[in-house]
């Protein structure tokens, strides 16, 4: 999503407010716990701009077989890598021994000259791990790249590219021509996929301003099999589907929400499917009360939740059929995802505005029946 977007999106949040009439279904909110509160740098002034101020933001974690919780998250601690060479948004790894109730930094990414963001986690049946990330140069470089570890996120070695667009400086930008928001999961025949937002179609004919795409592994992520195209339409071109996030349904289907900008305003939408890989034509079906940046959440008695950076949270009890809004954890969320904890526990994590400007990481746990 690019910034001109976020910040109409942003003023939207603030004016969002939740439903009159309380859900039947609630969950009961309590403890709040800091994943990362990245300080501003020292030395940090009006020079720095963007950098300056920016402390934490979009975390996804991951729960280890060994118990260990992995969070993965992206901060600044320079000026940028257009005033610094080496210099660029990079990546934080914090673990958690107890369950997510305490954290500390554990390892971190960096790609000297680029901004890292994005990330996000996944374990193979062999125990090793991989984060797959973008990173790129604005408007002449363009990576999606996946690094492993087979230490348990102490150290990370690149892997492979996704998906990249290579140019001159200024070369992809007016409009963007990149790819961001790659989300991995394993589909039940073992291999590994990826959805990821792209928008190297438009200057094709007919012309896409953005879709979801899907490439899949044979390798565990060695090499990457041709695109396959997810949410998309002829005569959209302005539509711009992303922030894809996909999850396995206890039914056995699969559910994937993205929000849809352009037109569509980045209201949310859905699609299922039974494999994992064909996916119904056409921009899926809208979720209301929802906006910008989601994240689904299959819970162990099959129940389903979306949230977004509307902050509400929608439950279905028929995988997908219908929704309604219950009672959200955070006021005001800035790129949040959910998860499973332990028996009738989830966790949300957001990152959230903090006084001295930017953002730092939050945990809230929550119980539900």
């Amino acid at each position: 999503m690019k910034k001109a977007l976020l910040l109409v999106l942003l003023l939207k949040i603030g004016n969002n407010t939740c439903p009159a009439q309380p859900a039947a279904d609630t969950i009961t909110w309590q403890q709040t716990v800091v994943i990362s509160n990245e300080p501003i740098p020292a030395g940090a002034d009006s020079t720095w701009g963007f950098y300056g101020h920016y402390g934490s933001e979009y975390a996804r974690l991951l729960h280890l077989s060994d118990g260990t919780w992995l969070a993965g998250y992206t901060v600044s601690t320079n000026k940028g890598y257009r005033e610094d060479s080496t210099g660029g948004l990079h990546l934080q790894i914090s673990k958690s021994s107890d369950g997510g109730k305490h954290w500390t930094v554990f390892s971190s990414i960096e790609d000297a000259g680029r901004d890292l963001d994005n990330a996000q986690l996944i374990q193979l049946k062999d125990g090793s791990i991989l984060l797959a990330c973008r990173s790129v140069r604005w408007q002449e470089s363009y990576r999606l790249p996946v690094y492993k570890s087979t230490d348990g996120g102490k150290s990370w070695q690149y892997l492979s590219t996704i998906d990249s667009n290579e140019g001159k400086p200024g070369e992809l930008g007016h409009p963007d021509k990149g790819a961001y928001e790659p989300h991995l999961y394993l589909l039940d025949d073992g291999r590994l996929s990826v959805m990821y937002a792209n928008e190297k179609h438009v200057s094709e004919t007919p012309s896409y301003s953005q879709i979801i795409a899907q490439k899949t592994s044979d390798n565990g992520g060695k090499t990457w099999g041709k695109e396959n195209w997810v949410a998309y339409e002829e005569g959209h071109n302005t539509s711009r589907p992303g922030m894809p996030v996909w999850t396995k349904m206890q039914n056995g289907n699969y559910i994937i929400v993205y929000e849809i900008c352009g037109p569509e305003k980045c209201n949310i939408y859905y699609k299922k499917s039974t494999d994992g890989i064909s996916w119904p034509a056409g921009l899926g079906t809208r979720i209301q009360d929802q906006l910008g940046g989601p994240f689904i959440l299959s819970l162990p008695n099959g129940n389903l939740l979306v949230t977004s950076n509307s902050s509400n949270i929608s439950l279905s009890k028929d995988f997908g059929l219908h929704w309604q809004t219950i009672n959200a954890a955070f006021n005001h969320s800035l790129w949040p995802a959910m998860y499973v904890f332990g028996k009738g526990e989830i966790g949300v994590v957001s990152a959230q505005k903090r006084p001295e400007g930017g953002n730092s990481v939050l945990l809230k746990f929550g119980t539900f029946k």
